[in-house]
């Protein structure tokens, strides 16, 4: 049985073990040791027993049509920006200025307003294409961020933390990927900002334990 993964809907094998997740309820959902009965290909999933098909499309979590603009998957981090930035000439870092306190606090104030929405509308839209690698520019406005955070009347969770760089890194010109992602045994979800292969806002040998499910 070909089926696709619903509207909203994003998924992960690790393992014999399938992890999804509904964007429109922020719900995780997990599949043990199915790894004999379901493959995914990207979005399609190839179902080879009909009572876990009838199941995933009873419970939303999948289609007998397919849904295209759900964007594409990231890799696992290799670099880390705290380590990019250290190895960086201390002249040519930088520090805070007007505009990164500017972009900082219009980002902090979108990030509090974020709080009284859903999951889903906090999240940008898909998109067809990965960040590129981090520049030096962005090395050097990410190196101003970390100068001025911890001024900031502003904190919280990955999911917060995650949003309020990349709507700063936004402001200053510099597109770059929020990735989400999940570990089995025990379960745990995570989140993180990533350009190319840098880990820009988590040690990426800490991300190594967790499986991209979602890039926006």
């Amino acid at each position: 049985m070909e089926l696709w993964l619903s509207d909203g809907v994003h998924a992960t094998m690790i393992d014999e073990d399938a992890v999804f997740l509904d964007v429109a309820t922020n719900a995780y959902f997990c599949l043990p040791a199915i790894g004999a009965a379901l493959r995914l290909e990207g979005r399609k999933m190839i179902v080879l027993a009909e009572p876990l098909g009838e199941d995933l499309l009873e419970a939303g979590l999948a289609s007998d049509a397919p849904v295209t603009g759900e964007g594409v998957m990231a890799q696992a981090p290799v670099h880390t920006a705290r380590a990019l930035i250290e190895a960086l000439p201390v002249t040519t870092r930088l520090a805070p200025a007007w505009r990164h306190w500017r972009a900082a606090i219009v980002a902090g104030l979108a990030n509090a307003r974020d709080q009284g929405r859903s999951f889903a509308a906090r999240l940008p839209p898909p998109s067809d294409t990965r960040a590129e690698a981090a520049t030096p520019a962005l090395l050097r406005d990410l190196a101003a961020f970390r100068g001025l955070a911890p001024w900031l009347p502003f904190d919280g969770a990955c999911l917060y933390r995650s949003g309020l760089l990349r709507r700063y890194l936004a402001a200053l010109g510099h597109r770059v990927d929020w990735v989400f992602g999940v570990r089995t045994w025990p379960f745990a979800a995570h989140c993180w900002l990533q350009a190319g292969e840098v880990a820009l806002d988590d040690e990426a040998e800490r991300l190594a334990a967790y499986h991209p499910i979602m890039v926006r």
